[in-house]
């Protein structure tokens, strides 16, 4: 048996008598209602920010939400991180990461901007991330108008927002343009193989994220099976090299931990500058639990301390 945080523990034992329906039983509309409700929870009570507002962006078949978040003491331009949530590309939305954006903003002392993205099965790949790309290329020619500094600018983001932020570094990569500066990979989906190790161990579904809502969530992301080995899907079969230095991060407890051991792996004989980081004790999605759940403020200041270090001059 892993040894389990304490208060993760309580977390799942808490999620366990509540019996939800798993998202896999139900339509991507119901889905998405029922993950809003579920995360109001471990959205009250978020810490308050300087400033909070919604903005638009232009995308590629029309204009995209952006929330974006200043901390107190901020200067009029300042290193900034384009944050993209997780939700298994299906789920999941700028008010359910509020508190996580909200305690990166506050912990780092840079700009967050949270991107709304168009998400599967109404709109598969690559439309989620030709958003997320084209969100990255505003922000480099744009920059000046949010407060970032288009040369200081990184992305983030954790689990299918982990899989997005660093596909859109390679296509940005192979489309011969700039790069922004760094990337905060939290537990990501990097690969559509659902039989590694950590699946068998963790995914029957008592760690939070499940094998069999994995596969839903693929399912609707990249219907057709065949096109989940290209690298735009499933980076684990990319080229990695010359990437930005990235933060890659896994849950002990997670079915998608062996993706990010493996990217790891592969970072390092691509000759990547990272930083990996295994959180002990803990579960996929935990980064969004700060209520009940004080590693989760650490890991958070684990990621702030590396976008502040890598942005930094």
């Amino acid at each position: 048996m892993p040894n389990v945080d304490p208060q993760m523990a309580e977390i799942l034992a808490l999620i366990a008598a509540l019996d939800l329906p798993p998202y896999e039983s139900m339509d991507a509309v119901a889905a998405r209602a029922a993950a809003e409700e579920r995360n109001v929870f471990w959205n009250e009570g978020n810490p308050d920010v300087a400033s909070v507002r919604d903005l638009a962006l232009p995308g590629p078949t029309g204009p995209l939400r952006l929330r974006l978040y200043e901390p107190a003491g901020v200067g009029t331009t300042s290193p900034g991180v384009l944050y993209i949530h997780g939700g298994g590309w299906v789920i999941c939305s700028l008010d359910t990461h509020d508190g996580v954006c909200r305690r990166l903003a506050n912990t780092s002392g840079l700009r967050v901007a949270s991107l709304d993205y168009r998400m599967a099965p109404e709109h598969p790949f690559p439309a989620p991330l030709d958003d997320c790309v084209a969100a990255t290329r505003w922000l480099a020619s744009n920059a000046g108008e949010i407060g970032f500094e288009a040369d200081r600018i990184g992305l983030a983001g954790d689990s299918a927002g982990g899989n997005l932020a660093l596909a859109t570094l390679l296509a940005l990569r192979d489309d011969g343009d700039r790069l922004p500066r760094t990337a905060a990979l939290i537990y990501g989906a990097f690969s559509a193989d659902l039989a590694s190790p950590s699946h068998r161990e963790f995914g029957g579904g008592e760690y939070v994220l499940s094998t069999p809502v994995m596969q839903w969530f693929w399912d609707h992301y990249v219907p057709d099976a065949r096109r989940r080995n290209d690298p735009l899907v499933s980076p684990l079969h990319a080229d990695l090299r010359g990437l930005p230095p990235l933060y890659v991060s896994a849950a002990e407890l997670d079915p998608l931990r062996d993706d990010s051991e493996r990217l790891a792996g592969r970072l390092a004989l691509a000759g990547v500058d990272f930083d990996y980081r295994l959180w002990r004790g803990v579960c996929h999605a935990c980064i969004m639990m700060s209520r009940m759940l004080p590693a989760a403020d650490e890991q958070i200041a684990q990621v702030a301390g590396f976008l502040r270090h890598r942005l930094a001059g």
